[in-house]
């Protein structure tokens, strides 16, 4: 059986108004914004963790949101299509969801003993390697991956 990942639920203003300004950008460009629409962007603006299907389905249910997985996955979909929101594939076969930021990229700390994930802002972090490779390869990147792995400073003590 899999372990789900433990997730706090952590307020934060700027998350919030964010999910806020998407909800704003989807109603602008024209689209429903359905219960369960605005129930997954206020979970992810009150969420500093990236969520699973099945966290997110949990949630809604805790807000009394009657819905099934093929309603969250196809929310999902709309919501990565109109880039509302991230995937993430942090290797043990479960994907995982976050709110984009319109001006921040941020990469994450995972520990691969009791499954934490922190989010880490690196300013200007790969800008330098991209330009280097674009110059070298002609190789145009937009956009990158890079997660780390390893032990939280509890596990970190726990050993």
């Amino acid at each position: 059986m899999r372990k789900e990942r433990s997730v706090a639920k952590e307020s934060s203003l700027s998350t919030s108004a964010e999910a806020h300004n998407r909800l704003e950008q989807l109603r602008s460009l024209g689209f429903r914004i359905t219960n369960v629409r605005r129930g997954l962007i206020e979970i992810f603006g009150t969420t500093q963790q990236p969520l699973s299907a099945i966290q997110i389905l949990n949630f809604l249910k805790d807000r009394s949101l009657d819905v099934n997985k093929t309603t969250v996955y196809r929310e999902l979909d709309f919501l990565m299509a109109n880039e509302v929101i991230s995937e993430l594939d942090l290797l043990d076969g479960m994907k995982r969801y976050e709110l984009r930021h319109a001006n921040h990229h941020h990469h994450h700390l995972v520990c691969t003993s009791c499954q934490k994930i922190q989010c880490v802002e690196m300013n200007n972090d790969l800008d330098e390697v991209e330009s280097r490779i674009k110059s070298r390869y002609h190789f145009n990147v937009k956009a990158h991956v890079l997660e780390f792995f390893g032990l939280c400073s509890k596990c970190t003590l726990s050993t």
